[in-house]
């Protein structure tokens, strides 16, 4: 059967402002584990996760903040660049009266001048109704206790760092000084145009990992999604909500939002989405059941 995508074709590979790297994927090796972090009502989100996952002892972390409520709450969406020096920007700030549902979230939590840092994509649901973005956590204030599953890791962390070539800040995987003598996940950020699905593909064959969990954000030049509409927009924020490896091949169900302030979801494999900017992605291998 011929899948949507086979019959799309991608858009142009992007072109931003600076040198290209030489290097196109950053990948460490790291050991994971689960962590459970309890959030309070009145708690802000960014420094509650950081602390948990610095309590636990863990370099960096994945938080899945399904189900979180906050008020206040706080996001932007992509926009044009105002000013041409990037491909891209972020629209003003959205702060939708009342209380916020997270539907779906992740946050990566990482590092940034000597301290914690996050970055967080979502979907989520307001009075103003449903959309996607990314959160402003540090201004996110719980409104309901809930406890969220998180991946915490060490051996390697996401560093915020400047960019070059795209002129941004973004985050970077690298390594910590924490020893892992047999990683059994990978952490990795991907430039812009490397093939999603085939760049994790690539990495997780280099680190013989043929099974696992896939998670990440980050932002795709456009999709060819294999069970839904072509999201055509080269500038777009997504979140995975499921992402599998099973024997060495990547599938991902990702939500999008493009700069007409469209959501788009839909499933994705090699060949189907490129990245536009950047992905933070965290890959957890398992044995096959």
């Amino acid at each position: 059967m011929t899948t949507l995508a086979s019959s799309r074709t991608p858009n142009q590979p992007m072109v931003h402002p600076g040198p290209v790297a030489a290097r196109r994927v950053d990948a460490v090796g790291v050991m994971a584990s689960d962590l459970v972090i309890t959030l309070e009502p009145g708690q802000e989100v960014e420094a509650t996760l950081c602390a948990a996952v610095a309590a636990a002892g863990y370099d960096g972390a994945w938080v899945d903040v399904s189900g979180l409520h906050a008020d206040p709450f706080a996001f932007v969406m992509p926009a044009a660049s105002p000013d041409g020096t990037r491909v891209a920007w972020y629209s003003d700030t959205y702060a939708p009266e009342g209380e916020t549902h997270v539907d779906a979230g992740g946050i990566t939590v990482g590092h940034y001048n000597g301290g914690s840092f996050t970055h967080c994509h979502g979907l989520w649901t307001s009075q103003s109704g449903t959309t996607l973005g990314h959160m402003l956590a540090p201004v996110c204030t719980v409104s309901r206790a809930v406890s969220v599953k998180a991946t915490g890791f060490n051996g390697g962390r996401f560093e915020r760092l400047p960019d070059p070539e795209t002129c941004f800040e973004l985050f970077r995987a690298c390594p910590t000084e924490t020893e892992v003598d047999a990683p059994d996940a990978v952490i990795m950020t991907l430039r812009p145009n490397t093939d999603l699905c085939g760049s994790i593909e690539e990495v997780a064959a280099s680190y013989g990992i043929s099974n696992g969990e896939i998670f990440g954000l980050g932002s795709v030049n456009g999709a060819l999604f294999r069970d839904a509409a072509p999201m055509n927009s080269a500038i777009t924020e997504f979140i995975i909500t499921t992402g599998t490896l099973t024997d060495g091949k990547a599938s991902i169900t990702l939500s999008a939002v493009d700069v007409q302030q469209d959501i788009f979801t839909g499933r994705i494999e090699k060949g189907d989405a490129a990245v536009s900017i950047t992905a933070e992605i965290i890959l957890r291998g398992h044995s096959p059941e």
